[in-house]
């Protein structure tokens, strides 16, 4: 009889720790799912179901700032879209210091309603593969360049840059910004 119960005691301890295991195993596989981290501050980029990270930026964000008539502007968002630019369609990206409310940024795009509001502050940019043009919002200073955006890339309906200073202005102006957007529709 103690036979018996050690060997039953012995299937019980055997079944326990595989069903020990196969617990981790599932709550291993949990975290290390394909599922993106949940991050506890809200995307500043319109919602989307899933968090892009390029260069340590996620969707929807820039880092750096700009220089306008001498006063320093951090830039944090960023958003893209497509319209019009000197009659011709353009790729247009908005790198701002405040966030622009989602049911907002199409008509942002199109008519820089906030920019000229003065309710934002920021950079417009229109990229190309020849060229570059920017405009600084509020003061409307305008660049248009030759050179291109640094590691500038549109990869399905992410764009990506960085402008490290394309100064032709004797200093009044100045940029260096990084940003991340997904181009709305």
């Amino acid at each position: 009889m103690s036979r018996v119960f050690s060997v039953l005691c012995l299937t019980v301890v055997v079944v326990l720790s595989a069903c020990s295991l196969m617990k981790k195993d599932a709550d291993h596989g949990k975290s290390q799912s394909n599922e993106p981290a949940k991050s506890e501050t809200a995307s500043p980029q319109v919602s989307t179901s899933t968090e892009v990270s390029i260069g340590g930026l996620k969707v929807g964000e820039a880092t750096g700032s700009y220089t306008d008539k001498g006063q320093k502007v951090e830039l944090k968002y960023a958003y893209a879209g497509r319209g019009e630019r000197f009659g011709e369609p353009s790729l247009i990206v908005l790198v701002t210091d405040k966030p622009i409310p989602p049911d907002a940024v199409a008509e942002e795009i199109k008519s820089q309603t906030l920019f000229d509001k003065e309710e934002i502050r920021g950079l417009e940019y229109v990229v190309d593969d020849q060229s570059m043009w920017v405009r600084f919002h509020p003061s409307q200073y305008q660049e248009s360049t030759s050179n291109k955006l640094k590691d500038y890339a549109v990869e399905g309906d992410i764009v990506r840059g960085t402008d490290e200073n394309n100064d032709i202005s004797d200093g009044k102006y100045s940029r260096t910004v990084k940003f991340v957007a997904r181009i709305i529709k």
